[in-house]
Parts: structure tokens; C-alpha cells; sequence
């Protein structure tokens, strides 16, 4: 896994003390987060409104993406695999929410299968979220 600095290189994105944690975070946790874990992890030490901006910023940059939800709140994780770039995210692969943990997990090398619309529909993104218990809190 790479580190914060060469991530923050990678996507030509400007190396400061609060998108240096940020991504620790993410490095630190092999799941999604939502702005409040986020926070929660950073101990209030940036605000909030700083820390959604970062955020957006790394979505805009290819280095986070957003993750499906059951609920209304947004979760990101980090893209893998070089395969997201600047404004063109592509993280067509499924995720996992475990029921127990509630924790959301991409399933990076689990491509979603093709799906054929009804004639007339335009598909812009999928996310297919899958609903169930993962490996740490099997029986």
C-alpha cells in the first residue's frame, strides 16, 4: 500500500498536514467510511466543512470514490488499482455491507455483471451493494 505522500503525488493533488491524515485513515481501514467515522477517527482536530471539502476534493481526483449505501449517508473508500483517474471514476465492482460490523467493504476484484436494461434506459453508473456477514464476523 502506498503512503499518504505518494498517493497525494500520484493524483497531483497538494500535500497538506489534514489530507495527509485523511488518508491515513483510509490506509489504516480496509473498509468505506462516512464523514462521521472519518471525524470521529481524526478526533475533531479539523473541521468539518474542511474535511468534506478534502473529500470531495479526493473524488474529484480519482483517489476516493463513494460507495453504495442502504442508507441516505455517503461512504467513500479508497480506489485501487489505478483504475480511477480525474472526474472518471471506475469502480465498477461490488460492495459488501456486513450486518454485524456494518461495515462496507469493495469487492475490488468482483466485477459487476453485465446488466441488460429495458429498451429506452440509460445506465450512468451501477453500484450493486451486497447484504450479509463478512469474514471476521462469520460464526
Amino acid at each position: 500500500m502506498s503512503t499518504p505522500i505518494q498517493l497525494l503525488k500520484k493524483h497531483k493533488i497538494r500535500n497538506t498536514p489534514i489530507r495527509r491524515a485523511i488518508l491515513n485513515v483510509f490506509i489504516q481501514k480496509d473498509y468505506a467510511l462516512s464523514h462521521a467515522q472519518i471525524e470521529k477517527a481524526l478526533n475533531g482536530q479539523f473541521d468539518r466543512v474542511t474535511l468534506y471539502r478534502n473529500l470531495k476534493t479526493f473524488e474529484q481526483n480519482g483517489l476516493l470514490h463513494r460507495v453504495a449505501s442502504e442508507q441516505d449517508s455517503i461512504q467513500y473508500a479508497l480506489c485501487q488499482d489505478n483504475s480511477c483517474q480525474k472526474h472518471k471514476h471506475s469502480d465498477d465492482h461490488l460492495h459488501f455491507r456486513c450486518n454485524i460490523c456494518e461495515r462496507t467493504f469493495c469487492l475490488n476484484h468482483t466485477p459487476i455483471p453485465p446488466i441488460q436494461l429495458p429498451q429506452g434506459f440509460s445506465a450512468q453508473e451501477q453500484q450493486i451493494l451486497i447484504i450479509g456477514h463478512c469474514p471476521n464476523c462469520q460464526d
